[in-house]
Protein backbone atom coordinates (compact mmCIF):
# COMPACT_ATOMS: atom_id res chain seq x y z
CA UNK A 1 0.00 0.00 0.00
CA UNK A 2 1.22 3.21 -0.91
CA UNK A 3 1.02 6.00 1.37
CA UNK A 4 1.86 9.89 2.07
CA UNK A 5 1.95 10.94 5.77
CA UNK A 6 0.38 14.51 5.82
CA UNK A 7 2.39 16.54 8.51
CA UNK A 8 5.62 17.17 10.33
CA UNK A 9 4.42 17.97 13.95
CA UNK A 10 3.99 16.40 17.16
CA UNK A 11 1.32 13.93 15.98
CA UNK A 12 4.12 12.48 13.10
CA UNK A 13 7.07 12.62 15.52
CA UNK A 14 4.82 10.19 18.35
CA UNK A 15 3.52 8.05 15.13
CA UNK A 16 7.35 7.89 13.73
CA UNK A 17 8.81 6.91 16.84
CA UNK A 18 6.42 4.45 18.62
CA UNK A 19 4.50 2.92 15.29
CA UNK A 20 6.32 -1.05 15.05
CA UNK A 21 4.56 -0.96 11.52
CA UNK A 22 5.39 1.33 9.24
CA UNK A 23 7.48 -0.26 7.56
CA UNK A 24 5.08 -2.87 6.32
CA UNK A 25 3.43 -0.10 3.90
CA UNK A 26 5.22 1.33 1.19
CA UNK A 27 5.74 5.27 2.40
CA UNK A 28 5.92 7.80 -0.25
CA UNK A 29 7.13 10.84 1.54
CA UNK A 30 5.28 13.59 3.64
CA UNK A 31 3.39 16.15 2.67
CA UNK A 32 3.07 19.80 4.83
CA UNK A 33 1.55 22.93 4.04
CA UNK A 34 4.80 24.96 4.91
CA UNK A 35 6.78 26.02 1.92
CA UNK A 36 9.84 26.12 4.17
CA UNK A 37 9.97 22.42 4.71
CA UNK A 38 9.48 21.43 0.94
CA UNK A 39 12.57 19.27 0.24
CA UNK A 40 13.82 18.67 3.77
CA UNK A 41 14.17 15.16 4.92
CA UNK A 42 11.88 14.00 7.43
CA UNK A 43 12.52 10.17 9.59
CA UNK A 44 14.34 9.40 5.91
CA UNK A 45 11.56 10.81 3.99
CA UNK A 46 11.54 13.59 1.59
CA UNK A 47 8.50 16.74 2.47
CA UNK A 48 6.41 17.49 -0.43
CA UNK A 49 4.28 20.68 -1.10
CA UNK A 50 0.22 19.20 -1.00
CA UNK A 51 0.80 20.03 -5.02
CA UNK A 52 2.70 16.80 -5.30
CA UNK A 53 -0.84 15.36 -5.34
CA UNK A 54 -1.33 16.95 -8.84
CA UNK A 55 0.97 14.09 -10.01
CA UNK A 56 1.43 11.62 -7.44
CA UNK A 57 -1.76 9.30 -6.69
CA UNK A 58 -1.02 7.10 -3.28
CA UNK A 59 -3.10 4.24 -2.27
CA UNK A 60 -4.27 6.56 0.95
CA UNK A 61 -3.46 9.61 2.53
CA UNK A 62 -2.75 9.72 6.35
CA UNK A 63 -3.35 12.72 8.11
CA UNK A 64 -0.47 13.36 10.97
CA UNK A 65 -2.01 16.69 11.94
CA UNK A 66 -4.51 18.20 14.67
CA UNK A 67 -6.79 19.89 11.70
CA UNK A 68 -8.14 17.01 10.19
CA UNK A 69 -10.78 17.88 8.68
CA UNK A 70 -9.58 20.78 7.44
CA UNK A 71 -7.20 18.96 5.72
CA UNK A 72 -9.32 16.50 4.37
CA UNK A 73 -11.20 19.28 3.29
CA UNK A 74 -8.55 20.52 1.42
CA UNK A 75 -7.25 17.70 -0.35
CA UNK A 76 -11.14 16.82 -2.00
CA UNK A 77 -11.73 20.55 -3.23
CA UNK A 78 -8.12 21.07 -4.31
CA UNK A 79 -7.41 17.82 -5.92
CA UNK A 80 -9.92 16.18 -7.75
CA UNK A 81 -7.88 12.97 -8.77
CA UNK A 82 -7.86 11.85 -4.89
CA UNK A 83 -11.43 12.31 -4.29
CA UNK A 84 -11.85 8.76 -4.49
CA UNK A 85 -8.64 8.17 -1.94
CA UNK A 86 -9.59 7.52 1.77
CA UNK A 87 -7.94 10.32 3.67
CA UNK A 88 -7.14 8.19 7.04
CA UNK A 89 -7.18 9.55 10.53
CA UNK A 90 -3.87 9.66 12.76
CA UNK A 91 -4.66 6.29 14.71
CA UNK A 92 -4.72 4.47 10.62
CA UNK A 93 -1.94 1.93 11.32
CA UNK A 94 -2.91 1.16 15.03
CA UNK A 95 -6.21 0.27 13.41
CA UNK A 96 -5.02 -1.60 10.81
CA UNK A 97 -3.29 -4.03 13.42
CA UNK A 98 -6.24 -4.11 15.34
CA UNK A 99 -8.39 -5.35 12.13
CA UNK A 100 -5.04 -8.21 11.73
CA UNK A 101 -5.02 -8.97 15.37
CA UNK A 102 -9.40 -9.58 15.52
CA UNK A 103 -9.11 -11.26 12.09
CA UNK A 104 -11.79 -13.71 11.93
CA UNK A 105 -13.01 -13.32 15.49
CA UNK A 106 -16.32 -14.03 16.50
CA UNK A 107 -16.76 -11.86 19.24
CA UNK A 108 -19.88 -9.52 18.81
CA UNK A 109 -18.65 -6.91 21.47
CA UNK A 110 -15.54 -6.68 18.86
CA UNK A 111 -17.65 -6.98 15.69
CA UNK A 112 -19.45 -3.94 16.67
CA UNK A 113 -16.02 -2.09 17.62
CA UNK A 114 -14.80 -2.16 14.09
CA UNK A 115 -18.35 -1.64 12.63
CA UNK A 116 -17.86 2.01 14.59
CA UNK A 117 -14.60 2.18 13.62
CA UNK A 118 -15.13 1.42 9.87
CA UNK A 119 -17.01 4.40 9.59
CA UNK A 120 -15.70 6.89 12.52
CA UNK A 121 -11.91 5.95 12.45
CA UNK A 122 -10.36 4.72 15.64
CA UNK A 123 -10.23 6.40 19.01
CA UNK A 124 -10.27 5.94 22.67
CA UNK A 125 -13.88 5.68 22.88
CA UNK A 126 -15.37 3.72 19.93
CA UNK A 127 -19.22 4.08 20.48
CA UNK A 128 -22.25 5.73 19.38
CA UNK A 129 -22.78 7.23 22.64
CA UNK A 130 -19.75 9.69 22.01
CA UNK A 131 -21.28 11.91 18.81
CA UNK A 132 -23.59 13.42 21.01
CA UNK A 133 -20.67 15.48 22.68
CA UNK A 134 -19.13 16.29 19.96
CA UNK A 135 -21.23 19.05 19.30
CA UNK A 136 -22.41 19.82 22.70
CA UNK A 137 -21.95 23.44 23.71
CA UNK A 138 -20.17 23.65 27.10
CA UNK A 139 -20.44 26.69 29.25
CA UNK A 140 -17.45 28.06 30.79
CA UNK A 141 -16.62 30.61 33.61
CA UNK A 142 -13.56 32.45 34.82
CA UNK A 143 -13.06 33.22 38.45
CA UNK A 144 -11.66 37.01 38.35
CA UNK A 145 -10.79 36.83 41.91
CA UNK A 146 -8.62 33.44 41.87
CA UNK A 147 -7.61 33.93 38.32
CA UNK A 148 -9.29 30.53 36.59
CA UNK A 149 -11.66 28.97 34.43
CA UNK A 150 -14.02 26.62 35.90
CA UNK A 151 -17.54 24.65 35.01
CA UNK A 152 -20.44 23.96 37.12
CA UNK A 153 -20.38 19.81 37.19
CA UNK A 154 -23.00 18.64 39.45
CA UNK A 155 -24.47 22.17 40.66
CA UNK A 156 -21.14 22.85 41.68
CA UNK A 157 -17.94 25.13 40.47
CA UNK A 158 -15.07 22.97 39.61
CA UNK A 159 -12.21 24.49 38.69
CA UNK A 160 -9.07 23.89 36.18
CA UNK A 161 -4.86 24.88 36.88
CA UNK A 162 -3.71 28.06 35.16
CA UNK A 163 -2.44 26.48 32.32
CA UNK A 164 -5.57 25.70 30.83
CA UNK A 165 -5.15 28.76 29.42
CA UNK A 166 -8.70 29.64 26.85
CA UNK A 167 -12.70 28.41 27.24
CA UNK A 168 -11.91 26.54 23.89
CA UNK A 169 -8.95 24.19 25.98
CA UNK A 170 -11.19 23.89 29.31
CA UNK A 171 -14.56 23.01 26.75
CA UNK A 172 -12.55 19.74 25.25
CA UNK A 173 -11.26 18.44 28.70
CA UNK A 174 -14.85 18.82 30.08
CA UNK A 175 -16.53 17.39 26.80
CA UNK A 176 -13.94 14.48 27.38
CA UNK A 177 -14.80 14.21 31.22
CA UNK A 178 -18.21 13.34 29.84
CA UNK A 179 -17.60 11.00 27.37
CA UNK A 180 -15.70 9.03 29.52
CA UNK A 181 -18.07 8.95 32.63
CA UNK A 182 -21.38 8.58 29.99
CA UNK A 183 -23.75 5.62 31.41
CA UNK A 184 -22.66 3.83 28.50
CA UNK A 185 -19.35 3.88 28.97
CA UNK A 186 -16.30 1.31 29.32
CA UNK A 187 -14.61 3.63 31.68
CA UNK A 188 -17.82 4.31 34.24
CA UNK A 189 -16.58 4.15 37.72
CA UNK A 190 -19.59 4.02 38.83
CA UNK A 191 -23.70 2.67 38.83
CA UNK A 192 -26.86 2.32 40.14
CA UNK A 193 -25.22 -1.09 42.17
CA UNK A 194 -21.71 -0.02 42.51
CA UNK A 195 -21.66 3.06 43.94
CA UNK A 196 -20.67 5.49 46.62
CA UNK A 197 -22.67 5.30 49.56
CA UNK A 198 -24.14 7.58 52.50
CA UNK A 199 -21.27 7.95 54.75
CA UNK A 200 -18.60 6.47 52.88
CA UNK A 201 -14.85 7.00 53.61
CA UNK A 202 -13.52 7.38 50.39
CA UNK A 203 -9.90 7.46 48.77
CA UNK A 204 -9.70 9.00 44.87
CA UNK A 205 -6.22 8.18 43.72
CA UNK A 206 -5.65 10.13 40.65
CA UNK A 207 -7.81 12.90 41.19
CA UNK A 208 -6.79 15.52 38.30
CA UNK A 209 -9.56 17.85 38.00
CA UNK A 210 -12.16 15.76 41.17
CA UNK A 211 -15.02 15.06 38.66
CA UNK A 212 -15.76 12.08 40.87
CA UNK A 213 -15.34 12.88 44.00
CA UNK A 214 -17.57 16.01 43.41
CA UNK A 215 -20.28 13.91 41.92
CA UNK A 216 -20.39 12.05 44.85
CA UNK A 217 -19.21 14.43 48.05
CA UNK A 218 -22.55 15.35 49.46
CA UNK A 219 -22.75 11.42 50.27
CA UNK A 220 -19.32 11.64 51.53
CA UNK A 221 -17.84 11.41 55.05
CA UNK A 222 -14.24 12.01 54.46
CA UNK A 223 -12.06 12.15 51.36
CA UNK A 224 -8.95 11.64 50.38
CA UNK A 225 -7.58 13.55 46.97
CA UNK A 226 -4.59 12.23 46.00
CA UNK A 227 -3.01 13.47 43.07
CA UNK A 228 0.83 13.83 41.49
CA UNK A 229 0.40 16.42 38.83
CA UNK A 230 1.45 19.94 41.43
CA UNK A 231 -0.67 22.18 38.84
CA UNK A 232 -3.92 20.58 39.79
CA UNK A 233 -3.66 21.34 43.44
CA UNK A 234 -3.91 25.39 43.73
CA UNK A 235 -7.32 24.11 41.47
CA UNK A 236 -8.18 21.46 43.85
CA UNK A 237 -8.37 23.25 46.80
CA UNK A 238 -10.72 25.80 45.55
CA UNK A 239 -12.99 23.16 44.27
CA UNK A 240 -13.41 21.82 47.39
CA UNK A 241 -13.03 24.74 49.92
CA UNK A 242 -16.60 24.19 50.93
CA UNK A 243 -15.65 21.06 52.29
CA UNK A 244 -12.40 21.39 53.56
CA UNK A 245 -13.67 19.81 57.38
CA UNK A 246 -13.59 16.26 55.53
CA UNK A 247 -11.46 16.63 52.65
CA UNK A 248 -7.58 15.79 52.84
CA UNK A 249 -5.84 16.97 49.93
CA UNK A 250 -2.02 14.98 49.57
CA UNK A 251 0.32 15.78 46.84
CA UNK A 252 1.66 12.23 45.92
CA UNK A 253 2.52 9.57 43.39
CA UNK A 254 1.13 6.81 44.87
CA UNK A 255 3.37 3.86 44.77
CA UNK A 256 4.47 0.14 45.85
CA UNK A 257 7.33 2.44 47.97
CA UNK A 258 8.20 5.41 50.03
CA UNK A 259 10.96 7.83 48.12
CA UNK A 260 10.09 11.51 47.83
CA UNK A 261 6.87 12.24 46.02
CA UNK A 262 6.70 8.54 45.54
CA UNK A 263 4.22 7.33 48.89
CA UNK A 264 2.25 4.42 49.81
CA UNK A 265 -1.67 4.57 50.55
CA UNK A 266 -0.80 3.04 53.58
CA UNK A 267 2.14 5.93 54.69
CA UNK A 268 -0.79 8.80 53.70
CA UNK A 269 -3.88 6.74 55.91
CA UNK A 270 -2.07 5.22 58.84
CA UNK A 271 -5.56 5.02 60.96
CA UNK A 272 -8.67 5.19 58.79
CA UNK A 273 -10.93 2.00 57.22
CA UNK A 274 -12.65 2.96 54.27
CA UNK A 275 -15.40 2.05 52.15
CA UNK A 276 -14.05 3.12 48.31
CA UNK A 277 -11.04 3.46 46.65
CA UNK A 278 -10.90 4.37 43.23
CA UNK A 279 -7.35 4.79 41.51
CA UNK A 280 -6.86 6.03 37.73
CA UNK A 281 -2.73 7.01 37.59
CA UNK A 282 -1.71 5.68 34.79
CA UNK A 283 -0.78 2.62 34.16
CA UNK A 284 0.09 2.46 38.22
CA UNK A 285 -2.48 0.74 39.72
CA UNK A 286 -0.84 -2.67 40.26
CA UNK A 287 2.10 -0.98 42.19
CA UNK A 288 -0.74 1.20 44.11
CA UNK A 289 -2.51 -1.79 44.96
CA UNK A 290 0.64 -3.15 46.46
CA UNK A 291 1.18 -0.46 48.97
CA UNK A 292 -2.26 -0.22 50.08
CA UNK A 293 -2.58 -3.83 51.34
CA UNK A 294 -2.39 -2.83 54.98
CA UNK A 295 -5.48 -0.60 54.68
CA UNK A 296 -7.25 -2.73 52.23
CA UNK A 297 -7.31 -6.03 54.77
CA UNK A 298 -8.44 -3.10 57.48
CA UNK A 299 -11.13 -2.26 55.40
CA UNK A 300 -14.45 -4.13 55.48
CA UNK A 301 -17.66 -3.27 53.16
CA UNK A 302 -15.22 -1.96 50.61
CA UNK A 303 -15.08 -1.53 46.94
CA UNK A 304 -12.57 -0.80 44.60
CA UNK A 305 -12.91 0.75 41.16
CA UNK A 306 -9.81 0.70 39.59
CA UNK A 307 -8.20 1.59 35.81
CA UNK A 308 -7.14 -1.62 33.82
CA UNK A 309 -6.80 -0.41 30.29
CA UNK A 310 -3.17 1.90 30.54
CA UNK A 311 -1.57 -1.33 29.37
CA UNK A 312 -1.90 -4.32 27.58
CA UNK A 313 -1.40 -6.45 31.12
CA UNK A 314 -2.97 -4.10 33.47
CA UNK A 315 -6.60 -6.38 33.68
CA UNK A 316 -4.67 -9.49 34.23
CA UNK A 317 -2.35 -8.29 37.28
CA UNK A 318 -5.01 -6.48 38.86
CA UNK A 319 -7.61 -9.31 38.63
CA UNK A 320 -4.53 -11.75 39.90
CA UNK A 321 -3.72 -9.06 42.44
CA UNK A 322 -7.79 -9.09 44.03
CA UNK A 323 -8.16 -13.30 43.77
CA UNK A 324 -4.90 -13.19 45.96
CA UNK A 325 -6.73 -10.63 48.44
CA UNK A 326 -10.09 -12.69 48.08
CA UNK A 327 -11.70 -9.87 46.76
CA UNK A 328 -14.63 -10.45 44.31
CA UNK A 329 -14.04 -8.76 41.06
CA UNK A 330 -15.64 -8.17 37.58
CA UNK A 331 -14.96 -5.49 34.51
CA UNK A 332 -16.96 -3.14 33.11
CA UNK A 333 -18.67 -3.43 29.90
CA UNK A 334 -17.15 -2.76 26.52
CA UNK A 335 -13.61 -2.15 25.56
CA UNK A 336 -11.09 0.70 25.27
CA UNK A 337 -7.97 1.27 23.31
CA UNK A 338 -5.25 3.56 24.83
CA UNK A 339 -3.49 5.37 22.73
CA UNK A 340 -0.57 6.55 24.87
CA UNK A 341 2.58 4.31 26.53
CA UNK A 342 2.82 3.99 29.95
CA UNK A 343 4.37 0.99 30.93
CA UNK A 344 4.61 -0.87 27.66
CA UNK A 345 6.90 0.45 25.24
CA UNK A 346 4.50 0.39 22.36
CA UNK A 347 1.64 1.85 21.40
CA UNK A 348 -1.63 -1.12 21.68
CA UNK A 349 -2.62 -3.21 19.05
CA UNK A 350 -5.38 -4.52 21.61
CA UNK A 351 -8.61 -3.76 23.42
CA UNK A 352 -8.77 -3.38 26.76
CA UNK A 353 -11.88 -3.71 29.35
CA UNK A 354 -11.25 -0.01 31.41
CA UNK A 355 -12.02 -1.06 34.89
CA UNK A 356 -11.89 -3.71 37.28
CA UNK A 357 -14.57 -3.46 40.47
CA UNK A 358 -13.83 -5.62 43.52
CA UNK A 359 -16.10 -6.05 46.08
CA UNK A 360 -14.53 -6.81 49.66
CA UNK A 361 -17.38 -7.44 52.50
CA UNK A 362 -15.53 -8.78 55.22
Amino acid sequence: MRIFLWGTGKVSREIMTHCTTLDTYEILGFIDNDPEKTGQQYYGKEIFPPSVLESVKPDRIVVLAGAYDAIKKQIIENYPSCRDIKIEYKYFFYKESLLKRYNGTTDTEILKLFQYIDKNGLDMFNYPYVEKYMSMEICVHFDEEHQLFYVIHYGKRMYFPEYFTDEKMVADYYRFILIEQDPESPHRYLDDEFCIQEGDIVVDAGVAEGNFSLENIDKISKLYLVEADERWIDALKITFKNYSDKVQIINAFVSSYDEGMYSRIDSLITDEKVNFIKMDIEGNEWDGLQGAEKLINNSEKLRLAICSYHSDFDQKLIETWMDEQDIKHSTTKGYMWYPLLVRQNYISTKFNRAIVRGIKNG
